[in-house]
């Protein structure tokens, strides 16, 4: 499959759309967001879809389920909004059937392009088994962590007040994590016009992936005591 490319035009379609937040604007528009968003956003996930089976084979990689919707779910949301002005693809397992799994991420906004890696949803006991991987393989952490950071991705997450015991050296800064997350971001918007973004995210991937591939063991493990 080939990419077409995200066109400046597009990007400002899809920021008019949210704004006016009109469902006859949408209707109207409808095809022209699909082919300028929607479809090079697939186009990427289908691309990349051979890397990351090969990463973890159960994750899914039909386009259609990893890209983003443009028309909000706003049901439980304070924000009444009809549509975003966002999208994203997510390279996951099914959320339905493994909860709290790694999961890695592109999305385009109007201000910024981001690229990441975290636990699709944490909860205590994810952490917990967490902190036990650190301290059985230190090493293994320490070079993933060190990899990731290198590509000029940030950390983001709340830590926990508490202290914990028998935290590896040099790796303080991840062991009261509630959640494990890093993500790259850049404003060239150029980028999205050709393939450049696919060698980007291509690299980016392959930084990520001896962290994702831990993080899978800690989703295993968890997974495997009924956690």
């Amino acid at each position: 499959m080939e990419y077409s490319g995200i066109k400046p035009e597009a990007l400002m379609l899809m920021e008019e759309n949210r704004f006016r937040d009109s469902k006859p604007f949408y209707e109207e528009n409808k095809e022209k967001i699909k082919q300028g968003m929607t479809v090079p956003m697939r186009e990427i996930a289908a691309i990349l879809g051979g890397k990351m089976a090969r990463i973890d084979p159960l994750m899914v990689t039909d386009p259609v389920k990893m890209v983003s919707r443009i028309r909000r779910d706003t049901r439980f949301s304070k924000d009444k909004h009809l549509y975003r002005d966002n999208m994203w693809v997510m390279f996951m397992r099914d959320k339905r059937e493994w909860q709290h799994y790694p999961c890695l991420w592109f999305e385009v906004t109007p201000k910024v392009i981001t690229s990441g890696i975290c636990f699709f949803d944490s909860n205590a006991a994810l952490m917990n088994t967490f902190r036990q991987k650190l301290i059985e393989k230190p090493s293994a952490f320490k070079n993933a962590f060190k990899r990731v950071e290198s590509t000029g991705s940030l950390g983001f997450g709340d830590c926990y007040k508490k202290q914990f015991k028998d935290c590896p050296k040099g790796l303080e800064k991840y062991f009261s994590l509630k959640n494990v997350g890093f993500m790259a971001s850049f404003t060239d918007f150029t980028v999205l016009t050709d393939n450049r973004i696919i060698e980007i995210l291509d690299r980016l991937f392959d930084d990520f992936t001896p962290l994702f591939r831990l993080m899978l063991e800690v989703s295993d493990c968890c997974f495997a005591k009924g956690e």
